[in-house]
């Protein structure tokens, strides 16, 4: 019969692995410190260790104690939770792309962007925040009509208040970023020579002088499609920040043809059961060590936000990363435009979604390609707020 500890019983173990112990061994706790540094005189086979702990089960007292996993750790468990590995063999590039146009950012994102981007280009990545000059061009032409307007000669009429001029904040916001590292670019640099989206950046302009935000976010899902297929990297709203995402990692598709983008996007906004999940995780984070309620605790959540990052795969876009010009990716950019033509207007790209995961067919595996999506950082980075909601 064969021996399994509680690690392999769960699915989890990061010495056995799926089959479990050989038949005969002993089966120490991963990591039994004590047993583990016993001569190895008897006939008993015991585990075979390294000098350095592994991360696991610490026992010698009456409450075992464990290690907190790091990301790797992590993602060996999420492998096994999904019974899909982690991907190895196509390289994502090493770039954080968020989009923001209109108005400026509220001051503790752009604090928060600021520190990532410092970080992110001391590990060797490139931060990058796009924008639509066609967009801005549109809104700043309205705002300066409205300030002329009530700069005139007002007789017999009451003047109207002027429109607070909130572009300097905006620039002095983008030099801020541009000095912690990051690359701001018009999203309207990845035009072709056709100018449609130009020309649909004016459209979406127009919309916004009339409230209809819809249409901004629309063109925001247009746009990280657009920055993937061209440059490659994962896409991050900008109310999302880097946390404790482990950023001297290379990270990889985890489809053998490396087609499906990572995604694991959680939240939707901050009424999310998920919020106090990820909360716990990233406050017991901070100890090295966890006891057993702990951990079973990190388990339990762990356990919940892996099936909620795989099967928000078809519903949330706040998160993808991909390497550029894949099959997919460009699939997904036609019926983009295909929709467009038809509807005279922009759509939600996460009614594309099923093209991001499948291709242009939208046949095959859809559970399968939705464990692809996980990526191993689902639980290291911040939780969103309402900022991209606005």
């Amino acid at each position: 019969m064969r021996d399994t500890c509680a690690f392999c019983s769960m699915g989890s173990c990061l010495t056995h692995g799926a089959s479990g112990p050989p038949v005969g061994e002993t089966t120490i706790p991963l990591f039994d410190i004590k047993r583990s540094l016993r001569s190895n005189s008897s006939s008993t086979t015991l585990t075979k260790v390294s000098s350095t702990p592994r991360r696991g089960i610490l026992s010698g007292t009456e409450d075992r104690t464990y290690w907190n996993p790091s990301q790797s750790d992590e993602a060996l468990i999420i492998s096994r939770l999904l019974k899909s590995p982690m991907g190895t063999k196509h390289a994502i590039p090493k770039n954080i792309h968020r989009f923001w146009t209109g108005g400026p950012m509220s001051p503790a994102v752009v604090d928060d962007l600021v520190s990532d981007g410092a970080r992110a280009r001391q590990a060797g990545w490139t931060c990058y925040l796009w924008y639509s000059a066609e967009v801005e061009r549109v809104l700043d032409g309205h705002l300066d009509g409205e300030i002329k307007k009530s700069e005139g000669i007002f007789i017999f009429s009451k003047r109207p208040p002027k429109p607070v001029d909130k572009r300097p904040t905006r620039a002095n916001q983008r030099r801020r970023l541009e000095l912690a590292g990051f690359r701001v670019v018009p999203i309207e640099k990845l035009d072709d020579s056709s100018n449609w989206l130009s020309e649909l950046a004016t459209l979406v302009g127009g919309a916004a002088l009339m409230r209809n935000w819809d249409e901004v976010k629309y063109f925001s899902d247009l746009a990280r499609l657009l920055y993937l297929n061209f440059v490659g990297g994962i896409h991050m709203d900008v109310d999302i920040s880097l946390g404790d995402m482990d950023l001297t990692q290379t990270y990889f598709h985890n489809d053998p043809d490396g087609e499906v983008p990572l995604m694991g996007s959680l939240l939707r906004d901050q009424s999310d059961p998920m919020i106090p999940k990820l909360r716990f995780l990233k406050r017991i984070r901070r100890r090295p060590l966890l006891t057993k309620e702990e951990y079973d605790g990190y388990m339990e959540a762990l356990s919940a936000l892996v099936e909620k990052g795989m099967l928000a795969a078809g519903m949330l876009n706040a998160l993808i990363a991909s390497r550029p010009n894949t099959t997919h990716l460009q699939d997904t950019l036609d019926e983009f435009r295909k929709a467009i033509l038809k509807n005279k207007g922009l759509i939600s790209g996460m009614a594309l979604a099923r093209v991001m995961l499948l291709g242009k067919s939208r046949e095959g595996d859809v559970e399968q390609a939705m464990k692809w999506t996980v990526p191993p950082y689902l639980v290291r980075l911040d939780p969103d707020t309402d900022e991209s909601n606005l």
